[in-house]
């Protein structure tokens, strides 16, 4: 399991939500430490005010410290401010630079970050933040799921944090990013109870599709194999998004599981496009790896 762990928070409901249900919930799996951090920006003409917005951070992420402690969980605080040197003050102090930064140097195996759907009324910085951290960091990323039940006018979250990791989808795209992926899955294998491996044919002309289709399908069953946990595997054919949110929908998966690097719709995880649709619209938390 991951031990340690990196929350950045933004004191959302969100975050919040996160924090009292889903993280208490890793530590009863096997999770030993986590570092809560808020960043924060300081903007032009706040700069007279850095030692008081430092200070009201800290006393409310010493609050949420507090009580993960009287949880039994090991946490720390960290508060950071952003960066507000003005040659670089349009990339640097971003948060999730800060956050991606901290998570390197304090060598966590894991970052979780919620992410806010469209339809969430509260603005929270945590929305586009977790799509950042996706996209730069060299740490896995758990992303939580959240966003606004119109008809219930109440915040709804995307899975179950006690069984998150029971029946993954994981999308392998047969690169070597695909053994790197099975590798940190295989730190929660105790923990599933079915997963199913999944591969879109996205590219190749047309008279050698079904030759990829029976790659694919072969290379799947071999990962297959290899696993101590009871999984099967599907190749389709399509838009590499559209059709991986279809299947999580069909399988009734618990959790994503994908690479950030690759062919195909990997690729395009450094681009965003993909990743937005994802991490936006999927019904379930997703756990992006990153490959090297």
């Amino acid at each position: 399991m991951f031990k340690k762990i990196l929350f950045p928070t933004d004191f959302s409901e969100v975050s919040a939500h996160a924090l009292e249900n889903c993280i208490p919930k890793l530590f009863e799996m096997g999770a030993e430490e986590i570092i809560v951090i808020h960043v924060v920006d300081i903007l032009p003409g706040q700069y007279m005010i850095m030692d008081k917005l430092e200070m009201d951070a800290k006393k409310k992420l010493d609050e949420i410290v507090e009580n993960l402690k009287s949880k039994g969980i090991n946490a720390k605080g960290n508060v950071h401010l952003g960066s507000i040197t003005p040659t670089i003050i349009g990339e640097a102090r971003c948060p999730y630079l800060e956050i991606i930064d901290r998570g390197v140097c304090e060598m966590v195996d894991l970052i979780v970050i919620p992410s806010k759907g469209k339809n969430l009324k509260r603005l929270t910085q945590i929305g586009n933040t977790a799509l950042n951290v996706v996209r730069k960091s060299s740490i896995p990323v758990l992303v939580l799921k959240y966003d606004w039940n119109r008809e219930r006018n109440s915040l709804e979250f995307y899975g179950d944090c006690g069984r998150m990791f029971e029946r993954p989808l994981i999308a392998l795209d047969l690169s070597p990013c695909s053994d790197l992926i099975i590798s940190v899955v295989r730190r929660f294998s105790e923990k599933i109870k079915h997963a199913k491996l999944y591969h879109v044919v996205d590219y190749g002309d047309v008279e050698k599709m079904e030759e990829n289709i029976k790659k694919a399908k072969n290379a799947l069953n071999l990962y297959a194999r290899k696993l101590d946990f009871d999984c099967d595997t599907e190749v389709d054919v399509g838009i590499a998004s559209k059709e991986i949110l279809a299947k999580m929908a069909e399988y009734k998966a618990s959790i994503l599981v994908i690479g950030k690097t690759g062919r195909g719709f990997l690729r395009e995880i450094l681009l965003g496009s993909t990743a937005d649709a994802l991490i936006r619209e999927a019904k379930a938390p997703v756990l992006v790896i990153p490959c090297r």
